[in-house]
């Protein structure tokens, strides 16, 4: 029985052991009973423990060394050594790493020209948009700004320029643009003469009446009011009322027609454009009578003559009087385009055109008419001449407020514009009572005598 046992024990192992070399070769078992040492090349027992093996490795080397010597002997200072040298691997680099390295080069760079050339059209394209908007941006504001001072000036609008191309009409037609432009200058330049003379005679007939009250005499001609200057009834008192006094009503008078004459909701048109340019000679015969006065020492230079001001205060209180002109013109502009009688000429685009036809044309043309008139004396009495150049400080500033409102009581209709025949007769009139009256002279004198008595 136990021989028959072993028996079959043998051939069972014989043939686990042939069963598994022939698993090995055909490749079907591929683990190993043998364990893989850190060293290649090396294979070991599974449960082999090397701490165990080296101890007992040591005390069979020590034993045997006692009895007989070993002349091929490995010793422990050796193996580390030869291990060393027999089992370390070798750095080498295999053939494709270089060829890897030039293929990430080439990819970086190539990635890098990729990138600049999106940034380069990203630029490109930034300062495409920005000149775009630019374009835009100025486009706007011409749109906003309209047409540019020198075509507002010298040309008519945009609808007054197609329907003359649209219809061909005559140049002295109800629809010609330039026939309309014609009577707003001729009408203002009718105003404005009419005006001047109405506060000419003004401010020297109040001088003449303050003058006859202290008993002066006095004439007044079309270019200047001439005093006895020899008579000794001048003082400095009186001296500074007939010389002070005119310039302050006409300056209490103008504020009172600018505030609120102006405002009257009946006025509309010519009216207004009458009320307008008035109140504007009389600020000028306070505002600009000062300067004028100072350089020519007359009229109201006297003031400041007999007031004892040195040249400095002059001179100060000149610009202080025109720059007031200045500020009064600028703050006009919304009673300049309320004189229109059309809500089309006080449009943005067409306000310049307006004023410079209600305005600037008549002043610079009346000027010169008054000038004709006052021939030959104008100039050698140069004070009234003088405040018709200071209107000027009146006239140009409002073209430089454009951001007024104005009221018009009135509805958009159309109406036939002409030249005003009463406005034209009263200019008229007034030039010819002025160039041939007071070509002779106007004495003026009051005399007043009151006695108290008691009755008998």
């Amino acid at each position: 029985m136990p021989t028959s046992s072993n028996s079959h024990r043998r051939s069972h192992r014989s043939s686990r052991h042939k069963r598994s070399w022939l698993d090995r070769l055909l490749g079907r078992n591929q683990s190993s009973s043998l364990r893989v040492s850190s060293f290649p090349g090396i294979n070991l027992p599974k449960d082999y423990d090397p701490s165990v093996g080296m101890k007992q490795k040591h005390e069979a080397g020590s034993a045997e060394e006692a009895d007989e010597p070993v002349t091929n002997e490995i010793t422990e200072e050796s193996i580390p050594d030869k291990t060393e040298k027999t089992f370390q691997p070798a750095q080498f680099s295999t053939p494709e790493e270089p060829e890897r390295r030039r293929r990430s080069v080439r990819m970086a760079w190539k990635q890098f020209l990729m990138n600049r050339a999106i940034r380069k059209e990203e630029r490109i394209k930034r300062r495409i948009r920005r000149e775009i908007h630019r374009k835009q941006l100025k486009e706007y504001r011409k749109l906003e700004a309209g047409q540019s001072v020198l075509n507002r000036l010298f040309r008519g609008s945009d609808d007054e320029e197609q329907t003359e191309k649209s219809k061909s009409v005559s140049l002295f037609s109800q629809r010609s643009a330039f026939y309309r432009n014609l009577t707003f200058v001729v009408n203002s330049i009718t105003v404005f003469i009419a005006t001047y003379v109405l506060v000419y005679l003004f401010y020297w007939l109040t001088s003449m009446l303050v003058a006859s009250w202290y008993g002066l005499d006095s004439i007044l001609y079309y270019y200047d009011l001439k005093f006895n200057d020899h008579s000794n009834l001048w003082t400095r008192f009186n001296i500074l009322m007939v010389t002070g006094i005119p310039p302050f009503f006409c300056l209490f008078l103008g504020i009172f027609l600018f505030r609120v004459v102006f405002k009257n909701p009946s006025l509309v048109g010519l009216q207004k454009l009458f009320v307008l340019w008035t109140s504007f000679h009389l600020f000028n015969h306070f505002f600009g009578a000062l300067p004028s006065g100072i350089v020519t020492s007359e009229g109201f230079g006297y003031v400041a003559a007999w007031m004892y001001m040195n040249t400095a205060i002059k001179f100060l209180f000149s610009l202080i009087s025109l720059f007031a002109l200045g500020l009064i013109g600028y703050y006009s502009a919304e009673h300049i385009l309320e004189t229109s009688d059309s809500v089309h000429r006080i449009k943005k685009e067409n306000r310049m055109t307006f004023m410079l036809i209600q305005m600037a044309i008549p002043w610079l043309i009346g000027t010169i008419i008054m000038l004709l008139v006052r021939h030959p004396m104008g100039f050698k009495y140069p004070y009234e001449t003088l405040m018709l150049f200071s209107i000027a400080f009146l006239v140009i500033p409002p073209f430089f407020n454009q951001k007024v409102k104005p009221k018009l009581n009135l509805v958009k209709v159309k109406k036939k514009r002409h030249i005003h025949i009463g406005y034209l007769l009263m200019m008229l009139l007034l030039l010819s009572f002025l160039r041939i009256m007071l070509g002779i002279g106007l004495h003026f004198i009051i005399k007043i005598n009151i006695s108290i008595s008691p009755a008998v």
